[in-house]
């Protein structure tokens, strides 16, 4: 049979390729309700260097975000979403549900052996695409296939992308392939619009169909410079690089945000489409914002609490009561079979989960909540600055390092104070996590490439 000659290795190659046959395909990976219409269309954007601080409905004081303000108001917000550290080992835990010690090899680079939200998703009988940052290449490990099939090989009907197969700028003036071809006539553009625009057609288009839609925006990364709407884009430099663009870019990505949102009203798409925002790690650590009443320096790149606690808003109209605050933990390996359970659909046995769905707070009921989050962080020999590495297990309030050190987060935002955890409360945390971090195989220096 399919399902037993049929390695996962095999599967994707065909996948990615376009050779393999619907009917072989469901063999492998049955639907769960099969190609039924009506199913829920999901839409997933990941903000880069976007940390909690930054939205106002978290509490952020720097920043201009009325459109994901409102959408937290219209739908549920999330109090306790942690990503990694960096980019790229956020994003391959989203993709894939696994934790990085399971499946991170390298800083750029996606392993062409994973399986991806998208893949089950299409399988699933979905149109999906995905628009933004790519990055996922790395050291070239590709043997069998062109540059311009690895999003199909991951999943993705289609492609809006930059950094996929060559290098170059992503705002002005912007260096994107399109399904496989060099865009031309970008000289006046701006890479954040071409992407967005690129979305509302493909929404456009399967409005009628599932559809799954990935946007890991470009903004708000370095290099902070001009956006459209900044007074300097006409009349200055583009290029110009000055943080305090930053607050510009940031009103801009929620503007695009906002669009996607309208194009969902006037299509009719709001009530039968699963909006959700995240960030990919903390905020870039030039910039300080201010959130309650306070300083609050960028994390990325770092285990604290600035570098993973990210913003999650959800919204699905008539589903989600307005106005949800989720106080549930939820790490990045939950946003797979999140996707996979709002699309009816299962994952395969063959593919190993670190994660658990949040569909069922989403809907309002209990779920099955997380006791605590785990991180497992090594950013890769390609990354160019020197970052800390290592492990933590937590909770809602206290964390444990590998090497011992506790913090009561909530008490020591900064992680400055690290605390015995001998008695009481304390003392069952310790132990607790403790529980946690021996269940993991042992930490090191680990190369999966080998």
């Amino acid at each position: 049979m399919i399902r037993q000659a049929a390695t996962r290795r095999e599967f994707l190659r065909l996948v990615g390729q376009g050779l393999l046959a619907a009917g072989a395909a469901q063999s492998i990976w049955p639907l769960a309700h099969g190609q039924a219409l009506g199913r829920t269309n999901i839409i997933l954007i990941l903000a880069d260097d976007l940390g909690y601080e930054c939205l106002g409905c978290n509490g952020g004081e720097s920043y201009r975000t009325p459109n994901l303000d409102q959408m937290a108001a219209e739908g549920m917000r999330f109090e306790h979403c942690y990503a990694q550290p960096l980019c790229t080992p956020s994003r391959v835990q989203i993709m894939t549900g696994r934790y990085n010690f399971r499946n991170y090899k390298d800083f750029g680079y996606l392993d062409p052996n994973e399986v991806t939200f998208a893949n089950i998703l299409k399988q699933a009988g979905y149109a999906t695409c995905i628009a933004g940052k790519w990055q996922l290449n790395g050291i070239g490990e590709w043997p069998d296939w062109q540059d311009t099939n690895r999003a199909r090989h991951f999943g993705f009907d289609e492609h809006c992308l930059w950094q996929y197969t060559q290098r170059g700028e992503r705002y002005a003036n912007p260096m994107i392939v399109q399904n496989g071809e060099l865009l031309k006539g970008v000289e006046d553009k701006y890479g954040p619009d071409i992407f967005c625009d690129f979305v509302l057609d493909f929404v456009k288009r399967h409005r009628s169909d599932p559809f799954f839609v990935y946007y890991p925006m470009v903004l708000t990364h370095a290099p902070f410079v001009p956006t459209p709407d900044s007074p300097t884009w006409e009349t200055g430099n583009r290029y110009k690089k000055d943080n305090r663009y930053f607050a510009d870019m940031v009103a801009y990505m929620d503007k695009i945000v906002g669009r996607i949102l309208a194009e969902l009203e006037t299509l009719g798409l709001a009530d039968n489409t699963l909006f959700l925002f995240t960030g990919d790690n903390g905020t870039h650590v030039d910039i300080t914002s201010r959130w309650k009443g306070q300083d609050y320096p960028g994390g990325k790149g770092n285990m604290w609490e600035p570098g993973t606690h990210v913003p999650l808003i959800a919204s699905w109209k008539n589903v989600i009561r307005a106005g949800s605050v989720c106080p549930d933990l939820v790490d990045f390996t939950d946003m797979l079979p999140t996707l996979a359970a709002a699309g009816q659909t299962t994952v395969p046995s063959t593919v190993p989960l670190d994660g658990r769905s949040f569909l069922p707070q989403l809907k309002g009921d209990k779920g099955n909540p997380r006791n605590w989050i785990f991180c497992h962080y090594d950013q890769g020999k390609e990354s160019s600055q020197e970052r800390h590495n290592g492990r933590y297990a937590r909770g809602k309030r206290y964390k444990l390092y590998m090497d011992g050190k506790m913090y009561d987060v909530p008490a020591d935002l900064f992680e400055k104070y690290p605390i015995e955890g001998t008695t009481g409360e304390a003392r069952e945390a310790r132990r607790r996590l403790q529980k946690v971090l021996d269940s993991m195989p042992p930490y090191k220096e680990i190369d999966l490439r080998k």
